[in-house]
């Protein structure tokens, strides 16, 4: 039966694949599919060697530590870096990359002094004190990632992005096993994560130095002063909305090992890092492409509901088959792949299919408001969808209890929640392409 709905799947994407042919969106999405691709490839094909390396509570430590990451590089440049691909004049664009960064600086550097104000007052611990270095740094270099990456977005370089993400999963992965194999445990993951970053970032460096260089004498306190207006719904609004859904994956982190244990937490992340694993071969590269291509045609005054009717149908169509055998046999291939260990998180994905199938949509257009200037209707939407979780993974504990029974109940809460909001959500992110540009 699986064979078959691949065949059928296969024969779909070949359809859609003949009718775009010679489409440049479809272009730009295979180049950046490929690196993408090739990068989750090789990172899917590594985790059954390094989970059974590490424990779940080591892979604990290290989802702690890229969600702060994350969390640290959206609020560094006040999520100006997405607006790279929206001036019509390159001048404007490189004015906000510069203002991007000098915001990265003052922020992490500010972030900095309180962390060293904290370890002048605090127990002195080697591991939190190398966890805090590794994070601070990794930051740098995961905002200048994102910054070069929306700016190859404007460029159109998206073979430079497919590179980089080849370059950090490969980096990444490798030195992880290695590491794991001389048993250092947690600082390995961490390590070998943070030099992923490092990389990666290199080549956006080159790009920087040369940008930089050629527009050396492009400064204009007040034209930036104006871009700051004109785009300063990126900081009220886009900021505010990252920083709810990226504080409430680090406020359920909290929750997750405060009730139940790290190796819940483990368990939980392999589950999550699974299912996201559509977003990340596939919904990131359309999502990227589909950012630029809903730009120009804004750009030209035209609407955007016939490219996002026809990406939301393809992504529908390409999702069926990897949640679907999730769905039916998570719990046998998480044991089968990644050990015995690890087949708690095979039952959370089965738990968690229907949520993450509905975000895999939803993430892949969720730049549309940006442009359309709906970011306030959106936010709200996510501050609604931090609210379900929290609530689930916060509150319920305290009525049912704790252990691993009880977190199954918590996952099938909050999947059914998340699954009917994001039907709804669905539905007005079509209405707000149907009305166009909010004046």
């Amino acid at each position: 039966m699986v064979l078959s709905s691949l065949f059928v799947l296969g024969r779909l994407i070949m359809k859609i694949v003949q009718q775009f042919r010679g489409n440049d969106f479809v272009k730009s999405v295979t180049v950046l599919m490929t690196g993408t691709v090739i990068a989750q490839v090789f990172s899917f094909l590594i985790s059954p060697i390094l989970t059974r390396i590490y424990s779940p509570d080591e892979m604990g430590d290290l989802n702690i530590y890229m969600r702060i990451v994350s969390f640290l590089a959206a609020l560094a440049t006040a999520r100006y870096e997405l607006s790279l691909p929206l001036p019509k004049q390159d001048s404007h664009a490189y004015l906000l990359y510069r203002l991007s960064l000098r915001i990265a600086l003052l922020m992490l550097g500010g972030t900095a002094f309180l962390s060293l104000l904290y370890f002048t007052f605090a127990s002195f611990n080697w591991f939190n004190l190398l966890f805090a270095l590794l994070t601070l740094v990794s930051t740098v270099f995961v905002v200048i990632s994102n910054l070069g990456t929306n700016w190859s977005i404007r460029t159109k370089k998206f073979k430079k992005i497919s590179f980089s993400r080849i370059v950090n999963a490969g980096s990444s992965n490798v030195l992880k096993w290695v590491f794991g194999l001389l048993g250092f445990g947690s600082l390995g993951l961490l390590s070998a994560t943070f030099l992923g970053y490092l990389f990666s970032a290199i080549p956006f460096l080159k790009d920087w130095s040369l940008l930089n260089k050629t527009n050396r004498n492009l400064r204009s306190s007040s034209k930036t002063k104006a871009l700051v207006v004109q785009y300063r719904d990126f900081p009220r609004v886009n900021l505010p909305h990252v920083l709810v859904d990226l504080g409430k994956d680090l406020a359920l982190a909290f929750f997750i090992v405060f009730y139940f244990s790290k190796d819940v937490f483990g368990w939980y992340s392999l589950s999550y890092t699974i299912l996201q694993l559509p977003i990340a071969i596939i919904g990131v590269s359309i999502g990227q492409v589909f950012f630029n291509r809903c730009a120009e045609l804004v750009h030209q005054k035209q609407s955007t509901l016939g490219i996002l009717k026809k990406t939301l149908v393809s992504l529908f169509l390409i999702s069926i088959v990897p949640f679907g055998v999730l769905f039916f046999f998570g719990e046998n291939l998480f044991r089968i792949f990644f050990g015995v260990n690890w087949s708690n998180s095979g039952i959370y994905s089965e738990i968690m299919t229907s949520w993450f199938l509905m975000n895999f949509l939803i993430s892949v257009i969720s730049n549309l408001p940006t442009i359309l200037n709906r970011q306030k209707e959106f936010f709200l939407y996510g501050i609604i969808s931090a609210v379900i979780q929290l609530f689930c993974f916060g509150v319920l504990p305290l009525i049912i209890g704790s252990g691993n029974s009880a977190f199954k109940t918590v996952l099938w809460s909050v999947s059914i929640a998340q699954s009917v909001f994001f039907f709804f959500v669905l539905f007005k992110m079509i209405e707000f392409a149907r009305k166009g540009v909010k004046l």
